[in-house]
């Protein structure tokens, strides 16, 4: 969650002061009106916010960076500084999850035959970071199954089994559910898979590097950047494949 704080202070003060970033307008107030049908729980005006930018010359290959991006960490920081409160964040976090499809870049990188499974741990709705972090991986030819949020341990298991995915990332921003990912590990090792890598992710474990030992984890991603560099380095060891 600091990450989104921090996209979103540096958003305002480009807002502010005028600065733009290549192919951006900072008076285009689309970031922001995104933002509020996210609020608002209104998934049919977020889609035609995406339309109207889309329409108006944006390319579907650039819609995720000047728009969703943007709304996305207007909203982190609007909840880091209080001015929407948890529950209000959690439904936001559902409307962005569920037109993500329609900003997210086509894929131009070559199909890596990587398979990557995420998903938020039980008891836990926040999706923000993980959705993020599932594009940027899909962007990069990987094969994500992005398993949403509330997620049992076990199905962690059963997917992994079903997909062939060697690669877990498993997210929690609540401290309770960032030590309950111990069950994770518990229930590979229990169903003979300790072949399987286990990451985690979300503002306890970047808080604390040692919780991450704690419930079995191989490694802490700290956003989109970390996810692509950890499972580049793991493929690379297992010579490529699922």
């Amino acid at each position: 969650m600091g990450y989104l704080h921090d996209e979103a202070r540096r958003y305002r003060f480009r807002v502010r002061t005028g600065r733009k970033e290549a192919g951006t307008t900072m008076t285009d107030d689309r970031p922001a009106r995104l933002y509020q049908a996210f609020v608002s729980q209104d998934p049919a005006q977020a889609i035609a916010v995406i339309e109207k930018a889309r329409s108006a010359g944006i390319a579907q290959g650039q819609l995720f960076d000047q728009l969703f991006a943007p709304a996305m960490s207007l909203l982190g920081g609007a909840w880091a500084d209080g001015a929407i409160d948890e529950y209000t964040f959690t439904q936001a976090a559902v409307v962005a999850e569920q037109i993500t499809s329609f900003v997210t870049p086509p894929t131009t990188a070559q199909d890596t035959g990587v398979t990557v499974l995420l998903g938020t741990m039980h008891r836990d709705h926040h999706a923000i970071d993980k959705d993020i972090t599932a594009a940027a991986l899909k962007e990069a030819g990987h094969r994500v199954i992005d398993l949403g949020v509330d997620v049992r341990p076990a199905e962690f298991l059963e997917r992994a089994d079903e997909t062939g995915a060697r690669i877990v990332i498993v997210y929690a921003q609540l401290i309770g559910t960032a030590h309950s990912v111990s069950r994770v590990r518990e229930m590979f090792h229990a169903g003979g898979r300790d072949d399987l890598v286990l990451f985690v992710a979300g503002g306890p474990f970047s808080a604390d590097i040692s919780l991450a030992k704690q419930v079995g984890a191989n490694g802490v991603v700290r956003g989109a950047e970390s996810a692509l560099k950890l499972v580049a380095k793991i493929t690379a060891g297992r010579g490529g494949g699922t």
